[in-house]
């Protein structure tokens, strides 16, 4: 598997999105009812959404999130077994949560990082550190 972070709108074609979730200072994840692991938010566009609208669904869908700010950070792409994929990665900084609107999620949790046990961990690792190093970028430039 080879995944690979691109710069926001390098790529096309878009199949997934991943969204990044700060809550109360800490990174926010979801666990599925048929799994052990954590994830982020995110998953597959459905025909007629644009990212953005698969992102705000999503992230409702595996948080609950009623109040945030979400900001679309950069693309990414996973060759796996010949398959190419794209997508575009978000954080999105929550500031009020409702009750989990009980699809697929059975739990959220708070981590100081990504967790231990995590989905996909050929993908996340790469991701978490494309988003840091945007954050740590972004968070210089507020300061000057």
């Amino acid at each position: 598997m080879i995944v690979k972070a691109a710069e926001l709108g390098e790529l096309n074609n878009y199949s997934f999105v991943v969204v990044f979730c700060r809550y109360q200072d800490m990174w926010l994840y979801c666990r599925a009812k048929d799994r052990d692991t954590f994830e982020t938010a995110g998953g597959h566009i459905e025909p007629g959404e644009t990212p953005l609208e698969a992102a705000k669904r999503e992230l409702y869908e595996e948080t609950g999130a009623l109040k945030y700010d979400i900001t679309p950070v950069f693309d990414y792409s996973v060759l796996k077994n010949s398959v190419y994929t794209t997508g575009q990665v978000y954080l999105a900084h929550i500031e009020e949560i409702g009750e989990l609107p009980g699809y697929e999620i059975a739990e959220i949790k708070q981590f100081n990082a990504i967790p231990e046990k995590m989905r996909f961990p050929e993908i996340l690792p790469v991701l978490y550190k494309k988003m840091q190093v945007w954050i740590n970028l972004h968070s210089a430039k507020d300061e000057i």
